[in-house]
């Protein structure tokens, strides 16, 4: 077989799967380094300073949700030791937030209980660097605290959807390197949350490469096993520049037939964008000026989870347990933005044909189905296969939504779009390469009758579950 027909056959665990359904999450960075205005702090900080008087987790929440996030991951440990949770093994928590007069300080608990009572996924991120602990940089005593940790945290919130483990390592005080038990987290992370994705590094998620929204135009879900995050094994040996340099290469072309050509070896490992909404992780009032705006989130929105990633964005609350309004006003007038750019289906007046299809089970009209276990597959013959959505009357779009039915894998190279505006002629507008879970494509707002979608290469046997026009 070839590369590329090796590369067919890959397909996502099931965890993987519900993992890219979340498609856009915030992440929560909150500690002790927000109070002291800081991105990482040495574990020094007394823990009776964190006094978050006006925190309400129900508020957190529902601002979550009218932004439009499907989860929240809370940073749990930083590299400080600090933790969010009661802990049986580290009076260094939220429980020796003295001053914090509340009946529950246990912050893991509160968001986790609220986010399930609001109907939002919660996940978790975590630090094996520990700058308190007095373990850390004796190996095994060090791995055994922190899988403790780790399993505490596990095992006392409920599902958890997401594990994301910071990379972050270096000496201790006296100059010994801690060595990451990377695989025995892992099996912590299975034997407690099975149906958890471990990002970051993790074997199930893959991280881009950068925080800075730079982005390839294509995202292969199906990449060469070689790029695995067992790399990272390596990279928590060497804490130089050099070494981390290496780990978190950025290559513009990870999954296509050229880059591929002289592979053997394949794995289903799809990309994750992380960013703040400023320009660093936690709350710095001086940081207000590079918040993003709505415009540049909106161009995020369609360069990641419009084009087969998942989106993770990093919202910092202030030390007082609030949201800056700035931050809170951008991101409810983005949600509603997206809740109204995808809420009409202008091809819900229309029907969709197609050059063929594999058998009457696999028809043209699963694509306008909800249900997305029926979908399209064209006849093995058909190498450039073609839909027509055809409008009952002329409407208006400016969005192509695409999706390939990715349980089976993922198979499309190439793509182009074309409209009839009346005339009876189709005008070529877009073209492209991957779709994968969704490929999201925007053209200059335009009444048409018609809209033909061309797959001008695909890899193995395409499969597509939607297609819709907004």
């Amino acid at each position: 077989m070839k590369p590329y027909e090796i590369a067919a056959e890959v397909k996502p665990s099931e965890r993987q799967l519900n993992w890219q359904k979340t498609e856009f999450y915030g992440f929560i960075n909150f500690g002790l380094a927000t109070v002291v205005n800081k991105e990482w702090t040495d574990g020094s900080v007394s823990p009776v300073n964190f006094c978050p008087d006006e925190f309400d987790a129900a508020e957190w929440v529902e601002f979550f949700k009218d932004a439009g996030f499907k989860g929240m991951v809370l940073n749990v440990k930083h590299h400080d030791g600090f933790c969010l949770w009661d802990s049986q093994y580290t009076r260094y928590s939220v429980a020796s937030a003295t001053d914090w007069d509340v009946e529950n300080r246990d912050i893991v608990a509160l968001l986790s209980e609220e986010c399930k009572a609001q109907g939002l996924k919660f996940g978790i991120a975590i630090s094996p660097l520990d700058r308190r602990e007095e373990s850390y940089g004796s190996g095994e005593a060090y791995n055994t605290y922190f899988k403790n940790l780790l399993r505490e945290v596990l095992t006392k919130y409920g599902d958890i959807f997401y594990v994301r483990f910071d990379g972050a390592a270096e000496p201790d005080k006296n100059g010994n390197v801690q060595e990451y038990d990377w695989l025995g987290y892992y099996e912590v992370v299975r034997e407690c949350q099975p149906n958890a994705v471990i990002a970051l590094v993790g074997p199930d998620v893959r991280w881009y490469g950068n925080e800075w929204g730079v982005i390839r135009e294509n995202e292969w879900s199906v990449i060469p096993e070689r790029h695995s995050i067992y790399n990272a094994f390596e990279r928590s040996k060497d804490t130089s520049k050099r070494a981390r340099r290496k780990a978190e290469k950025f290559e513009i072309d990870l999954g296509s037939r050229k880059a591929i050509k002289k592979e053997k070896e394949f794995i289903w490992y799809p990309c994750e964008v992380s960013m703040s909404i400023r320009d660093r992780w936690y709350y710095h009032k001086e940081d207000e000026y590079s918040a993003k705006t709505k415009d540049r989130l909106q161009k995020i929105y369609l360069q990641t989870v419009g084009s087969n990633c998942c989106w993770m964005l990093g919202v910092p609350p202030m030390k007082n347990g609030k949201f800056a309004e700035m931050d809170y006003q951008i991101l409810k007038a983005f949600g509603y933005d997206l809740k109204r750019a995808y809420n009409y289906k202008v091809s819900s007046i229309g029907t969709i044909t197609a050059s063929s299809s594999f058998s009457d089970i696999y028809k043209a009209e699963n694509l306008f189905s909800e249900d997305e276990f029926k979908t399209w597959i064209p006849a093995d013959n058909d190498k450039e296969p073609e839909l027509t959505i055809t409008l009952s009357q002329k409407d208006m779009f400016d969005k192509i939504v695409m999706q390939e039915h990715i349980i089976n894998g993922q198979h499309i190279e190439g793509y182009e779009v074309y409209i009839d505006k009346g005339d009876g002629k189709f005008k070529k507008v877009a073209e492209g390469q991957v779709v994968g879970y969704k490929r999201i494509v925007k053209i200059t707002p335009t009444e048409v009758t018609r809209v033909k979608i061309k797959i001008t290469s695909y890899r193995g046997k395409l499969e597509m579950e939607n297609v819709t026009l907004y």
